[in-house]
C-alpha cells in the first residue's frame, strides 16, 4: 500500500501538469485565432492579384495557352507544411505520410520542408530536403517565411532544375483537417478569367515581364495562405491533444484522490485498533 505522503506528492504533481496543459491549450487557441484573422487579408490580396493578372493576359493571350511539359520529363518539388513542435497528436505524422504517399507527380521528386518536427520525421525516413525552415512562432511572421520559400523555389525553376511545384498542408476547415495538395507551377492560367473591357489596360513595363511578376506574386499569396492554414491546423491539433490530455489528467487525479481517502481511512482504522488494544 503506498504511503499517504507519496500520494499527496503525486496529487500535487498532477495539479502542476494540469496547469501546464491548460496554459498550452490556451496558447494554441490564441495562435489559431490569430491565424484565422490574417486569412481574410491574404485571400483578398490573392483576388486582387488574380484580377490584375486577368487584365495582363489580354495583352499576352498566348500565355494562357502555353502547354506544360510531359510529366515524365519533370523533376517535381513538393513543399510540405508540417508541424513545428510536438504535443499535437498524430498531426505531423499524418501530413508527412500523406505527402510521401501521393504519387500524382513523377518519381524524381524533391522536398522543401517547413516545420522542425516535419524535418525530423523526414530525416528518420532517410529523406533529405533541398531546403528547409522552421514554422513561424506567430502568424504575423508568415509573409517573411513565404518570401523566403518563393525565393528558394524560383531559383531552381529558372535554372531548369525543377519543372513543377506543389504544396501540401492540412486545412483546419475541412473534415478531420484533411490534406490539401495545391499545384503551384507550372502556373495554370486556365483558372484566371479574362475581364470584358473595351480597351486593354495601360502598362509601364513589357506585358510578358508584368505577367511574370504577377505570377510570382500570386504564388507568393498561395504560399502565404498554405502556411497560415498549416499554422492554424497545427495549433488546432495541439488544442485538441491538450483537451484529451486534460481529460486523462482529471481521471488520474480522481483516482489518486480515491486512493488518498482509502489510505487515510486505513491508517486511521489502524491507529484506532492500536489505541483500543492499549492497556
Amino acid at each position: 500500500m503506498p504511503h499517504i505522503e507519496d500520494i499527496k506528492d503525486r496529487i500535487g504533481n498532477i495539479g502542476q501538469i494540469e496547469g501546464v496543459i491548460v496554459a498550452m491549450r490556451a496558447m494554441a487557441a490564441a495562435h489559431a485565432q490569430e491565424a484565422r484573422r490574417h486569412l481574410q487579408a491574404i485571400r483578398e490580396h490573392e483576388e486582387t492579384v488574380a484580377r490584375s493578372m486577368a487584365e495582363a493576359l489580354s495583352l499576352v493571350p498566348e500565355m494562357a495557352s502555353t502547354k506544360e511539359r510531359g510529366e515524365s520529363e519533370q523533376t517535381h518539388l513538393r513543399i510540405v507544411v508540417g508541424a513545428a513542435q510536438g504535443f499535437s497528436g498524430q498531426h505531423n505524422e499524418r501530413i508527412v505520410t500523406g505527402a510521401l504517399e501521393q504519387n500524382d507527380e513523377p518519381e524524381d521528386r524533391q522536398y522543401l520542408l517547413i516545420g522542425q518536427r516535419c524535418i525530423s520525421e523526414f530525416a528518420e525516413r532517410g529523406i533529405r530536403p533541398v531546403w528547409s525552415a522552421n514554422m513561424v512562432a506567430h502568424a504575423a511572421e508568415v509573409p517573411a517565411l513565404a518570401s523566403r520559400i518563393v525565393d528558394a523555389l524560383f531559383v531552381p525553376l529558372e535554372r531548369g532544375e525543377v519543372h513543377s511545384v506543389s504544396i501540401v498542408y492540412a486545412d483546419p476547415a475541412s473534415t478531420e483537417m484533411a490534406l490539401t495538395i495545391r499545384r503551384l507551377m507550372p502556373f495554370d492560367f486556365g483558372r484566371i478569367t479574362a475581364p470584358r473591357r473595351p480597351s486593354p489596360p495601360i502598362t509601364l513595363i513589357p506585358a510578358p515581364r508584368l505577367l511574370e511578376q504577377l505570377v510570382e506574386e500570386y504564388v507568393f499569396t498561395e504560399v502565404c495562405e498554405a502556411l497560415m492554414l498549416g499554422f492554424a491546423a497545427e495549433n488546432d491539433a495541439r488544442m485538441n491533444a491538450m483537451t484529451r490530455a486534460r481529460s486523462n489528467v482529471k481521471e488520474i487525479a480522481q483516482d489518486l484522490q480515491r486512493k488518498f481517502h482509502q489510505v487515510r481511512q486505513e491508517e486511521t482504522t489502524t491507529e484506532i485498533i492500536e489505541l483500543s488494544g492499549t492497556s
